[in-house]
């Protein structure tokens, strides 16, 4: 509300919100119990679409999904960016907590995953390396069950230029970035990379409000890579490079969304 009436500076760099956010939207419904679904906040805030495509792709390849929500809120990402490392443990317990059991915990913010991951090495307990041990990318977890996706006809996949965009925590810390490349090529007429791929695009969690004149240089020598080889759309896996680059006019998109956007064209045709 107060970016909308331009109470936010726009010195602050912070990444716009689209102009039609609803107050109100589609809640992802729980199905099944075969995996998680880990909703977390700033995702469910600002890109609850892409768990709702997350979520539909998962049913299509035959999985039931249960989405965390409220149960989970907070995976304690940014508070460990800031260094506030009491709190970030506090919600790694409340996150371990609401998620029993053995299923894995599925992520479609690479942030959010690396940081969950990491929950082993940050609290050093037994139940912390056994739940760090169930978590996978969204993309990691199909790619590796790629025999249960649908198949789409090639009259069927997206007719998109597709460059692949691969966040810092999916490619430096999770090191999963190719399966986001196996998932997408069968649903996307062409997918391109970015020469300068393994370079931050300049968002860095809450770098680019922190530093937004750097945030700022590093984005244009992204945005600058990205318009070396034209694409149509730029599929990242998180929400805070998504953000980023759509601020500075680049078309971007979640891999799920694309992947199920090809799914529900293919039905209907």
């Amino acid at each position: 509300v107060a970016q909308r009436a331009g109470l936010v500076p726009a010195r602050l760099g912070l990444p716009r919100l689209p102009l039609r956010q609803p107050v109100q939207r589609p809640t992802p419904h729980p199905p099944g119990d075969d995996v998680w679904l880990f909703t977390g906040c700033v995702m469910d805030a600002w890109q609850r679409d892409v768990h709702l495509a997350a979520q539909g792709v998962l049913e299509a390849a035959g999985f039931g999904v249960r989405p965390t929500g409220d149960e989970a809120p907070c995976c304690g990402a940014l508070h460990q960016h800031a260094g506030l490392s009491d709190r970030t443990r506090a919600l790694a317990a409340t996150v371990m907590a609401a998620l029993p059991g053995p299923a894995p915990v599925l992520v479609d913010s690479a942030g959010c995953g690396a940081a969950l991951k990491d929950y082993g090495r940050l609290l050093g307990t037994p139940e912390a390396n056994a739940f760090s041990a169930r978590v996978y990318d969204i993309q990691e977890w199909l790619a590796a069950h790629r025999d249960r996706l649908p198949e789409v006809a090639a009259g069927d996949r997206l007719r998109r230029r597709v460059a692949v965009q691969d966040p810092c925590h999916l490619r430096h810390v999770q090191r999963v970035h190719q399966a986001t490349r196996v998932v997408l090529a069968p649903y996307v007429d062409e997918l391109v990379e970015l020469d300068d791929e393994g370079l931050c695009c300049g968002a860095g969690g809450a770098y680019s409000a922190l530093q937004p004149d750097l945030a700022g240089q590093i984005r244009d020598r992204k945005v600058a890579a990205i318009e070396r080889v034209s694409p149509d759309v730029v599929a990242s896996a998180n929400p805070g490079c998504s953000m980023h680059l759509a601020a500075a006019g680049v078309v971007t998109a979640h891999p799920m969304t694309l992947v199920w956007e090809a799914l529900r064209h293919a039905r209907a045709g």
